[in-house]
């Protein structure tokens, strides 16, 4: 009798998947998750070093939602959030050696940066295919964003301070020195040194327009949950946002109980006139987790 009932279980339930409506229908409405794991999305440039930002372990780079006119004809629309981070500490154990001084200092370096971008891309989805779980489809989008970036290095200094005799001779020490020094980036990034000694920046935070032709398919795992992958050819303009740049640097030197402070500031914009255009194909390395309502 129990075999019995466990057998007409089973048989209720392979019922109940061969009747299950899997693909769309008219009306209906999806919305999905786009999430990538262990992903690299970006590289900031600082004095010469290529340092990687990344999500972490997680990121969510998009949230999809489709209205279904019919089976086939589907509107849609994503939202794109993006975000990475990258922190920096480094030791300072240095000798600064001119002609008449030198400075014998330790500390402590810290480099933050981030970046975040947004966009949205509405388009249209045409679906075909007759399998029963999966759905395939052709589309287009048009895309819309921004990204903004911005950074912040400080450095925290002390030691000894040491002078030589006018005519030359061994240094020796007559007190001690601290020092501070710290650069603010928002939209733009270091590239190079100019003559005067400053960095020379370059934006790197753009506004984007796009628009896209797309391939993609969604495999139903069970009623209305899917999962799914994505191709896309598109073309990229990106015209980049105005940046700013500030630099601060301090010097204290401390002998025979007197203290005398240098300070300097430097702060200039980025305003160049920058844009660019891109023509790739692209596909999304990302899990398409999807529930049709």
């Amino acid at each position: 009798m129990k075999k019995g009932l466990i057998f007409i279980l089973i048989l209720s339930g392979f019922a109940v998947l061969a009747q299950a409506q899997y693909k769309p229908e008219k009306g209906n409405f999806t919305t999905e998750l786009q999430f990538s794991l262990f992903n690299i999305n970006a590289k900031v440039d600082y004095d010469d070093e290529v340092t990687d930002i990344s999500t972490g372990p997680f990121s969510m780079p998009g949230l999809r939602f489709r209205y279904f006119f019919n089976e086939k004809l589907a509107l849609r629309a994503t939202l794109g959030f993006d975000f990475g981070h990258d922190k920096t500490v480094r030791d300072i154990d240095e000798t600064i050696t001119d002609y008449y001084e030198k400075y014998v200092i330790t500390g402590e370096s810290t480099e933050k940066s981030c970046y975040n971008t947004f966009s949205i891309a509405p388009g249209l989805e045409y679906h075909f295919g007759k399998w029963e779980r999966m759905s395939l489809y052709v589309g287009g989008e048009l895309l819309f964003g921004v990204t903004t970036s911005k950074s912040k290095m400080d450095e925290k200094m002390e030691g000894l301070y040491y002078e030589r005799p006018l005519y030359g001779g061994d240094y020796y020490p007559v007190g001690t020195v601290s020092m501070k020094n710290s650069i603010e980036t928002k939209n733009c990034k270091r590239e190079y040194d100019d003559w005067y000694g400053y960095g020379r920046y370059v934006q790197n935070a753009p506004m984007f327009f796009g628009v896209n032709a797309l391939f993609g398919m969604d495999f139903y795992i069970y009623k209305g949950l899917y999962m799914g992958a994505e191709f896309g050819l598109g073309y990229t303009y990106n015209t980049y946002l105005k940046g700013s740049y500030k630099e601060n640097s301090s010097i204290t030197i401390t002998s025979n109980g007197t203290s005398y402070t240098e300070e300097n500031s430097y702060e200039q914009k980025a305003e160049d006139k920058i844009t660019s255009g891109n023509f790739s194909v692209r596909y999304n390395p990302m899990i398409r987790l999807g529930w049709r309502f």
